[in-house]
């Protein structure tokens, strides 16, 4: 079975779908929809067939995919659209605004018996595929918290991300991402408690910094920092462990540092040296009880995730993200924005 494809809204994602799929191979990509008369003449010179009418697109019969890649407050509106014309759907992330809209475009999935995913690239990101395999290994111990961290210096929000209306704002667009990260990383595991403080710093219009803190049942605090205006450098990843830690300083992975304890170091046993820094409760570790170790490897395929959209609509696998995954994100989002206006924790079971 070919599978064919149309992408609704023709920007920087439906371009990035286009090239994906062409690289990648599996999906055929065959026409676009946009409101925008310069999008739609770009969309003619790469070769695709361009509607301005989505009746028009959505009655393409050979259309059997289509990406949805608009600003986030029309992602239910038109993947129910889509589901409701026969199309399997792969929306951008956010899937939705909320989770009350979400469940509106599962129930129009079900009922048409289509594919609905989100696109969740970053599962395959290098820094974090380091990060989970560490965890899953038990090299530096029981984990007790992360600190997971996305930072900017340019201090704004472009186009419509600026636009509360739009669905712009950083918990939306990078949080999502990190949450889902997250609730992959520990996955059988509940988040118990959320707390977020969500700013505007230089965006007076939503959110342009936030912070986020999650608990789950295992004990693990995992941390979510975001901000578009920061001038010094923070790691991409910060990971405590009850033998040892681990940095990574970018997206890249290839700088950082990874280290823990030999034997059962405690107390001031391993304490050495005149000069103890601020006291002897935060001495250095004589060097023969610190093992450095090599960093984390991990590897990756930058297609997966289109071979698997592909394969699922051909009825030859599960979409890698579900519906469960997919609920879980977006209550999570939910809680946080609950949880920064009431400025409280928000005890949960999810």
């Amino acid at each position: 079975m070919q599978v064919t494809a149309g992408i609704i809204g023709f920007g920087y994602m439906g371009h990035f779908h286009l090239k994906k799929s062409q690289e990648q191979g599996d999906i055929k990509v065959i026409a676009a929809y946009d409101i925008n008369s310069e999008k739609l003449a770009d969309a003619k010179e790469c070769g695709l067939a361009a509607y301005d009418k989505l009746d028009e697109f959505l009655a393409n019969p050979e259309i059997n995919l289509v990406f949805v890649c608009t600003p986030n407050d029309v992602h239910a509106e038109l993947s129910i659209a889509c589901l409701n014309a026969g199309k399997n759907v792969m929306c951008e992330k956010p899937v939705t605004m909320n989770s009350a809209e979400l469940e509106q475009v599962i129930a129009a999935a079900e009922k048409n018996g289509k594919i609905f995913t989100v696109h969740q690239n970053r599962r395959w990101d290098i820094d974090y595929l380091m990060v989970k395999n560490v965890v899953d290994s038990g090299e530096i111990g029981n984990i007790t918290s992360i600190q997971s961290r996305v930072y900017g210096q340019r201090g704004v929000c472009f186009g419509w991300r600026a636009d509360p209306k739009a669905g712009g704002g950083m918990l939306y667009d990078w949080g999502i991402h990190l949450i889902d990260q997250y609730l992959g990383m520990f996955k059988g595991h509940k988040v118990t408690s959320v707390y977020a403080r969500l700013q505007s710093i230089l965006t007076p219009a939503v959110d342009d910094s936030f912070e986020l803190q999650m608990i789950f049942d295992n004990g693990v605090c995992a941390k979510v920092q975001v901000g578009t205006f920061c001038l010094q450098d923070l790691p991409r990843w910060f990971v405590y462990g009850d033998r040892g830690t681990l940095k990574i300083d970018d997206f890249s992975g290839k700088t950082g540092g990874m280290a823990r304890i030999k034997g059962q170091v405690q107390g001031f046993d391993s304490v050495f040296g005149k000069n103890l820094g601020p006291s002897r409760t935060m001495a250095p570790l004589k060097p023969e009880y610190l093992e450095t170790m090599d960093m984390p490897t991990a590897e990756t395929d930058p297609y997966e995730y289109h071979r698997n959209l592909a394969a699922a609509v051909r009825g030859e696998e599960m979409p890698y993200v579900s519906h469960a995954d997919m609920r879980r994100d977006m209550q999570i989002v939910d809680l946080a924005f609950e949880s920064s206006a009431k400025n409280e924790v928000i005890k949960t079971c999810i």
